[in-house]
């Protein structure tokens, strides 16, 4: 399992997940000068969409998970680098964000001998529409319609195209403290690549601001599937953020994994840059 968990703040909706094309994509995108939205931490996809005109850049500059197995000589490990994400402002309600994997390596050991495969991932497109504001407590929801298109190397992506709908929704609950779930189905390729499977995905975090510079937040997941039997997954964890400015934050989250012969534990360090 390559984290963090989920969300556009990460791809993890990309298979051995949320890629040099998709790099000349971002660097197109980056090269757009304007306003962003406040900064934010979590997985969990966010209501708010980009001013017109401005760029928002996340990336999960390294996560790892690692699944030690006591009863046997295996171990399991993923290392994913530079998970990106790129939001542009279109509307004062749409937004367009592209999303990339740069590096993914997936290393299996069992019997005293390792099995690794690397690669970059898959590109992911996905417009994001607010069509719902309550200014008097803070709350939004919008609709965002995914595709993730097979540009990974052979060796960690299906070659399939993938999609899904994910309906994010927050609310500020008492001064400097914010509230946020959302809910995502998703349609991706099975492992035997056959066929399509469902997915239903779920998450949702509390985030206290902890003065102008640091943050903490709780935040879980959860997740099934028509793949077969032991296909539940979740996470439950939290992390901290340190603003260096006010445009420029780190993020680290650990989590504990939930379910059967997946990392038991995940680690990510991420930063979000406002492009002005």
């Amino acid at each position: 399992m390559v984290t963090g968990p989920r969300g556009a703040g990460n791809l993890t909706r990309m298979p051995t997940r949320l890629p040099t094309a998709s790099a000349s994509i971002a660097a197109l995108l980056l090269a757009v000068v304007g306003c962003a939205p406040a900064l934010r931490a979590q997985v969990t996809e966010v209501p708010q969409t980009i001013e017109p005109g401005g760029v928002l850049m996340r990336m999960d500059a390294i996560s790892l998970g690692i699944q030690p197995d006591t009863a046997a000589p295996n171990q399991y490990k993923a290392l994913g680098l530079g998970t990106t994400l790129v939001s542009a402002g279109l509307t004062s309600s749409v937004d367009i964000e592209v999303g990339t994997q740069l590096f993914i390596r997936d290393t299996f050991t069992t019997g005293g001998s390792d099995h690794t495969e690397s690669g970059i991932g898959d590109v992911l497109i996905q417009p994001k529409w607010t069509f719902w504001r309550d200014p008097s407590s803070g709350e939004a929801a919008a609709i965002i319609p995914y595709v993730m298109l097979p540009t990974d190397s052979s060796a960690v992506g299906n070659d399939s195209v993938q999609g899904g709908l994910i309906v994010p929704w927050s609310m500020d609950v008492a001064p400097g403290v914010k509230a946020a779930a959302m809910v995502e189905w998703d349609e991706l390729r099975n492992v035997a690549n056959t066929r399509y499977d469902t997915r239903w995905y779920g998450s949702a975090y509390i985030r206290w601001d902890l003065g102008s510079t640091l943050g903490a937040y709780a935040e879980t997941t959860l997740s099934d599937s028509t793949a077969g039997s032991s296909t539940f997954a979740g996470t439950i964890g939290g992390g901290a953020t340190l603003s260096v400015s006010k445009n420029f934050q780190w993020d680290f989250e650990a989590s504990r994994v939930l379910g059967s012969g997946r990392s038991a534990w995940a680690e990510v360090l991420r930063f979000r840059w406002k492009i002005l």
